[in-house]
Parts: C-alpha cells; sequence; structure tokens
C-alpha cells in the first residue's frame, strides 16, 4: 500500500521531529540535525528513509543539499485515514440519551421544534430563507407555519405507538418512509432512525447532534 512507508516514517520519533522542522521552509542537514539526539549521518539516513516515502524532496543549492516537505507527500495516508469509517449499518442512524422511552418520545414529537433544524430543513428555509412560524406534531401529520400564515405538511403519520416506534411518510426534499424506533436500553434509550439511503446524511446530523445535544441540555436543567 501507498501509505505502508509513511506510517513506517511516522512511526520514528527523529523522523517526525525532522518533518516538524521542515514546516518552516528547506534546510540543509546540519540546521536539521541540530540539537536533535542523533548524530548528523543518522540523520542522513532518517531523511533518505523519508525521501523514498515521498515525504520529503531534495535540492542542490551550492555546495550543500536542501531539504523540503514534499507538498502532497502524506496524502495517500490522509486519504486512507478519511476512508476509516463503519459501513453504513442495516439499522440505520441511531443515538444513545439518558432518557426513558417516554420522555424521548416526547423530545422528539411534541418537542419537535426544540431541535428539528429548520434552517436546514423546512419550507420556510428552502423558499425564502426564513425561519418557520411555527412546527407542530398533529394527529395525523407533521405541519409547518411559514410567516405569510400558510400551512404546510412536512409528513404524513403512517403509525404511531407512543414510546415505541413511529413510521412517517415525508413531503419534502426526499420522497420517502422513515421508521423512528425507541428502545429502553441501559442508562437510557436508543433512538434509532431507518430512512431512505439519500437522507441517511441529513439524519446523521438531525439526529445524532441535534436531538442528542436536545436531550443533553434538557438533563442540565434538573
Amino acid at each position: 500500500m501507498a501509505y505502508d512507508a509513511i506510517l513506517t516514517c511516522l512511526a520514528d520519533p527523529t523522523r517526525r521531529a525532522i518533518l516538524d522542522r521542515l514546516r518552516g521552509g528547506a534546510l540543509p542537514v546540519g540546521k536539521i540535525a541540530e540539537d536533535l539526539p542523533v548524530t548528523r549521518p543518522a540523520v542522513s539516513q532518517h531523511l533518505k528513509r523519508m525521501k523514498d516515502a515521498g515525504l520529503v524532496s531534495v535540492r542542490p543549492e551550492g555546495t550543500r543539499n536542501l531539504y523540503a516537505l514534499t507538498d502532497g507527500g502524506a496524502r495517500p495516508l490522509v486519504e486512507w485515514l478519511g476512508a476509516l469509517r463503519p459501513a453504513p449499518s442495516d439499522a440505520g442512524t441511531s443515538v444513545h440519551v439518558r432518557l426513558n422511552p417516554a420522555e424521548a418520545w416526547a423530545m422528539f414529537t411534541d418537542g419537535l421544534a426544540t431541535w428539528w433544524p429548520v434552517s436546514r430543513l423546512s419550507v420556510s428555509a428552502s423558499e425564502s430563507g426564513a425561519l418557520p412560524m411555527a412546527v407542530v406534531f398533529g394527529d395525523e401529520a407533521i405541519r409547518e407555519t411559514t410567516f405569510d400564515g400558510a400551512e404546510h405538511v412536512w409528513a404524513r403519520i403512517v403509525e404511531h405507538v407512543a414510546a415505541d416506534r413511529l413510521i412517517l411518510d415525508w413531503c419534502l426534499d426526499y420522497d420517502g418512509r422513515t421508521e423512528i424506533r425507541f428502545a429502553a436500553e441501559a442508562g437510557g434509550c436508543r433512538v434509532s432512525v431507518d430512512a431512505p439511503d439519500e437522507a441517511g446524511s441529513f439524519w446523521d446530523f438531525a439526529l445524532i447532534e441535534r436531538f442528542g445535544a436536545a436531550a443533553r441540555a434538557s438533563l442540565s436543567n434538573f
């Protein structure tokens, strides 16, 4: 793998110190070796290994060689690390909150307006960049009232069993059915969302960050 040699280089603290010294620009071996707990020949050997790994480059200047960081030299490692994320789970997005299922249900439904990211997904935001006048979780649908007093249906409630599960058919940016489940577990409750693939990233934000933060804030009030 392209990143293996980079990982090997970075495992050595002396090489990491050399890379840090090169952040400020090109340097000759003598300057790089100053105050390092190794000899100058050892620094030269380290530089050769890092050059082979693509982390540093060298150019002659008069009677000496100047070493510098290679632009994008660590990119293979950065890209590999950036791709380290769990595969999507069949269970969808979920978050653990320190509320019991009834409390989590009440926050998700009656308290929807306190955590829903209306600036990111609402009729008002998409049409005029404004915030809704009201967002209400009703018996049959979730509705938004816009600034002009008009009502808009966000989602129709297909099924709801308090503190257990909620099934919605959305009418906003994606047309898809979403199931939300509330399950008691040690120390609180797990709220899970099974939504269409195109809505996954939105629920990662809405449920984990927004709903999770609202749940933590509610506990801080006691």
